[in-house]
């Protein structure tokens, strides 16, 4: 860390059910946040506190507009982050993802596959890209990205899905081996099935009981992102 200056972070996905739990948990830390946002009403009507005098808080979550399938837009988005804090980034979180419904290799599109390939890996890879290059400069960073169990094993029906997210894990594991030298540590968070609205809808309550909360991936995500923390593995399974 430079001088025990604070920390920035960028978050992606961070409009969505789970990267708002990190965002909100972030700027509880004294983390000043940056989120990519196709939407900046969306991002406002989310996290704008001051709508409501009574929950009214000031923390440090800004956002510019940024489509995350479009590479230079992403480039664009970091290096305006770095420009406004002189160069330091100090922990990216990658929450974008998706899943799709059930399909077998002999049905599957190319369109499909390469649909979640961007989706779940392309962005991942070019955000840690494009922040490496600052925080290698720093002497310092943190990425976290959501892999799936489905990235561990083959899952029939979900290959776009498990190969994508296969890339995830593999990317952060790379990441960490070439840049351990320069004080970067990279994680992927392995959780189960999340606790959110929309697997709510297929899910019964019985299920609910044994999904993964949003607010402890977020906790653990704030947990392996101090400077102190140790693990012998880059792999979290939740």
């Amino acid at each position: 860390m430079k001088n025990g200056n604070e920390k920035i972070a960028i978050i992606t996905g961070g409009t969505g059910t789970l990267g708002r739990f990190v965002v909100n948990k972030f700027a509880s830390e004294n983390i000043k946040v940056y989120v990519p946002a196709r939407n900046i009403d969306k991002f406002r009507e989310i996290f704008d506190s001051s709508v409501n005098d009574e929950s009214f808080s000031l923390r440090k979550i800004f956002s510019f507009e940024c489509n995350v399938s479009d590479e230079n837009s992403i480039k664009e988005f970091v290096e305006k982050v770095s420009a406004l804090e002189k160069g330091k980034i100090d922990i990216l979180v990658n929450t974008i993802g998706g899943i799709h419904p059930p399909v077998k290799i002999g049905d599957l599109s190319t369109q499909e596959l390469e649909k979640n390939w961007n989706l779940n890996f392309k962005s991942t890879f070019i955000f840690s890209r494009e922040a490496l290059k600052f925080m290698r400069a720093g002497n310092f960073g943190r990425i976290v990205s959501i892999g799936a169990l489905a990235g561990l094993e083959a899952t029939p029906g979900r290959f776009p899905y498990s190969v994508s997210k296969a890339s995830v894990i593999h990317l952060m594991k790379t990441i960490a081996l070439e840049y351990k030298d320069n004080n970067i540590k990279c994680f992927s968070i392995i959780p189960g099935i999340i606790d959110t609205p929309a697997n709510r809808e297929w899910g019964s309550e019985e299920d609910y009981k044994n999904w993964v909360k949003p607010e402890d991936i977020a906790n653990k995500i704030s947990e392996i992102t101090k400077d102190d923390y140790l693990s012998e593995s880059n792999i979290i399974k939740l």
